[in-house]
């Protein structure tokens, strides 16, 4: 039947193309397949690594066209989801205004469904992960930035201008939010604090040995993402919030002083119900969630 052909998911980042195939109740068939991006290199040669990951994952599992419902595409933004362009870029510089959407489709003959990759992987923990059975979820992505996605009844809330979401350039302190709220902000907490210049993931490996210096740095980390979280949870109430990204990884250093500010700043119900939890789809949540655009 129509509902239970597959989807080709691709996330598509400024460091890697990964892409694979994925059923409608989740399952992965067969093996991914990852590319190097060349972020700098030209957009013909990207989008030639975006065709070869699909055509790979399409050969090595031996799948039949008949049974691709769609290809997903899971991109770093910013975008114009409409249209299915990239925007002006930073992370995929060469590729300013490319309609990429329209490119794969012409390729390939199926429909292709296009979102910004934090989006995409919220939608994925929506269908699959942490946010399975949740009719509203917050989602947010702790990496190299701050990211954030609403998700309705398994619908991305996109907004009027599609930046529904972009909490991170909020203002915070004397700056924006992402300036604390990402892998940079803890970096930059850390030498304020006097310690030397070290990675987010270098600060958590001391944290978690009891360094008391980077332990205080996850707590002040936490508190920023209390901020943000606060006022997005008092104005959509979510059945859930997932926290996603490679800093979720360290979700127990930052996680205490993080739940103690939200209790105290938002409505007295939802503090008594919020549920907090980390994704689940992992290192398979980019091509998933791009999968999850089709169904």
């Amino acid at each position: 039947m129509e509902n239970e052909r597959i989807a080709i998911g691709v996330d598509i980042g400024g460091t890697n193309i990964r892409a694979g195939a994925v059923t409608p109740n989740g399952c992965i068939i067969g093996e991914s397949f990852s590319v190097a991006t060349g972020a700098t290199d030209p957009k013909e040669l990207i989008v030639g690594r975006i065709v070869e990951a699909i055509n790979t994952v399409i050969s090595r599992n031996k799948l039949d066209k008949q049974n691709i419902r769609g290809i997903g595409l899971g991109v770093t933004g910013p975008l114009d989801v409409k249209n299915g362009k990239i925007l002006e870029c930073p992370n995929l510089p060469t590729m300013d205004f490319f309609p990429l959407k329209e490119v794969i489709e012409n390729e390939f003959k199926l429909p292709v469904f296009m979102n910004n990759d934090a989006n995409a992987m919220m939608l994925g923990e929506c269908f699959w992960g942490a946010g399975k059975g949740a009719a509203t979820v917050l989602g947010i992505t702790l990496g190299t930035g701050f990211g954030c996605a609403i998700v309705l009844d398994k619908k991305v809330l996109m907004g009027a201008t599609e930046t529904a979401g972009e909490i991170w350039i909020s203002p915070y302190q004397n700056g924006i939010i992402e300036g604390v709220v990402s892998g940079k902000g803890v970096s930059l907490l850390y030498e304020k604090s006097g310690g030397q210049k070290l990675t987010a993931r270098e600060i958590a490996a001391l944290a978690f040995t009891g360094d008391t210096q980077a332990k205080a740095v996850w707590t002040e980390f936490g508190k920023a993402v209390a901020y943000a979280l606060s006022w997005s949870i008092n104005l959509i109430d979510p059945d859930v919030v997932i926290v996603g990204g490679s800093m979720a990884n360290s979700i127990e250093l930052f996680y205490p002083s993080m739940n103690e500010f939200l209790v105290k700043n938002i409505c007295p119900v939802p503090a008594q119900k919020l549920r907090i939890v980390k994704a689940q789809l992992g290192d398979n949540a980019g091509f998933m969630g791009a999968a999850a655009l089709v169904f």
